[in-house]
């Protein structure tokens, strides 16, 4: 099938949900003050606030004078349950009527009028035109989506259609993380179970080839670094978009035996498996395509995240990426990558520091001239590197055959090309720590 018969159905929905002015839009940078990308303007009158992240509005100079949903792109809001046009009236997951009210102050502060923007005027999901928002207040236009996102009322949601704030917003997201502002406060909801256990989410969001063919490569590890296990019975995982189970959960509902141990790690593949209690740290999430979107892309600045939720709906760890802020690591000038790609293949990091590192955190990816991932080896808490010593890793061998500095990564003893290609260590969240390169390989 095309890629053109794909998307014929979506072109055809656009055409019919589009006002009959949208032809005679305006047209200007998608942000202001920057060369690009362009977006098309309409002016328009909100009808109803539906939630954080989804309006109804009807478009000025629509002679149908239909009323259209509008879902602002580049933002994820929690549910609301009860829509209501009165506050009190409204019911939700936590944050969600919050979300709804800070958009809700800026439109009425604008008077219900707003400026809509898009790079496509055929630019929809889920039935609903895809559009940027913004109102005007004290003579100057703000951008709904970050308005909710600087305050951490929103999972980062980018796509590759509507990219012209996905940078700006995934900033915002990480700015909000650190600082545990609204959803990223882990105990906003209330106290939740075992508040002071210190928990980590690590997102494998690229698996070893094609993604779509390898659900299972994707996986995300959730670690418990307290001094007692932690019982994730009722806690959910889910990514940016919303996916709810049979249960109304959105997102991966872990069953009731599932508990991280002490100082240890439960991975939730993203692919089908069994899920019992002989195995109660691996769990599989039985999606039946790819879940995390891959970054790289420099021009869309696409992304995703992971979130891990407890009960009462505080989200407890969270991985956004890739990294925009404080994407520093301690390893940055302190190891050295080498790479052999003549038999006997080898890729070797060595401590070049005067003190010990752990490459736990880390992964070694090997990827194409083209920044295309062709696998990657995460590195564990036991790869741990002594003043002026090698991990060495080879491409041919079994896990079996491993040693304290001699790894065996997935391999036929010929995955370097001789031609060239990269090897670069990074961390989870895609920021580069070191990157070597050989023949038309480029880092």
């Amino acid at each position: 099938m095309t890629v053109l018969r794909r998307l014929l159905p979506l072109i055809l929905l656009a055409a019919a949900l589009l006002p009959a002015t949208a032809r005679a839009a305006s047209s200007g940078p998608c942000v202001p003050g920057t060369a690009g990308p362009t977006c098309r303007f309409w002016a328009a009158r909100v009808t109803f606030v539906a939630d954080g992240d989804t309006i109804r509005v009807r478009v000025d100079g629509d002679p149908s004078g239909r009323e259209r949903t509008i879902r602002c792109t580049g933002i994820n809001a929690m549910e609301l349950h009860r829509y209501s046009s009165d506050p009190r009236k409204r019911r939700g997951d936590c944050h969600a009527v919050e979300a709804t009210a800070v958009v809700e102050r800026l439109i009425r502060r604008a008077h219900g009028r707003i400026r809509l923007a898009a790079q496509s005027a055929a630019s929809v999901t889920g039935g609903r035109l895809r559009r940027s928002v913004a109102v005007r207040v004290g003579g100057r236009w703000q951008d709904l989506g970050r308005a909710v996102m600087q305050r951490g009322l929103a999972l980062w949601l980018p796509n590759p259609v509507e990219y012209a704030h996905n940078l700006e917003y995934r900033r915002l997201a990480q700015e909000a993380a650190a600082a545990h502002r609204g959803l990223y406060d882990p105990a906003s909801c209330g106290a939740g179970p075992d508040q002071d256990l210190p928990i980590e989410v690590l997102v494998n969001w690229d698996a070893d080839g094609d993604d779509r063919a390898n659900v299972n490569g994707e996986w995300v590890d959730i670690r418990n670094d307290g001094a007692r296990d932690l019982p994730l019975g009722g806690w959910w995982f889910r990514d940016s978009w919303l996916n709810y189970n049979r249960h109304h959960v959105p997102g991966f509902e872990f069953p009731a035996y599932a508990r991280v141990p002490a100082g240890g790690s439960v991975r939730l593949h993203m692919g089908c498996g069994p899920n019992t209690p002989a195995t109660p740290t691996v769990l599989y999430w039985c999606r039946h395509q790819a879940v995390f979107e891959n970054a790289g892309d420099q021009r869309t600045q696409v992304g995703d995240g992971g979130y891990l939720f407890d009960p009462q709906g505080d989200l407890r760890g969270s991985m956004i990426y890739p990294c925009a802020v404080g994407c520093g690591d301690p390893l940055a000038g302190a190891v050295r990558l080498a790479v052999h790609p003549t038999a006997p293949e080898s890729i070797d990091i060595s401590n070049v520091s005067g003190a010990p590192v752990s490459l736990d955190r880390h992964l070694v990816v090997l990827h194409t001239r083209s920044g295309a991932s062709i696998l990657s080896d995460p590195l564990g808490p036991s790869a741990v590197l002594l003043p002026g010593q090698t991990l060495e890793l080879l491409t041919v061998g079994s896990a079996a055959q491993d040693a304290p500095l001699v790894r065996h990564i997935a391999g036929n003893g010929a995955l370097l090309a001789d031609t060239g290609n990269a090897v670069s260590l990074r961390t989870y969240a895609d920021a580069v720590v070191a990157c070597t390169a050989w023949g038309i390989g480029r880092c």
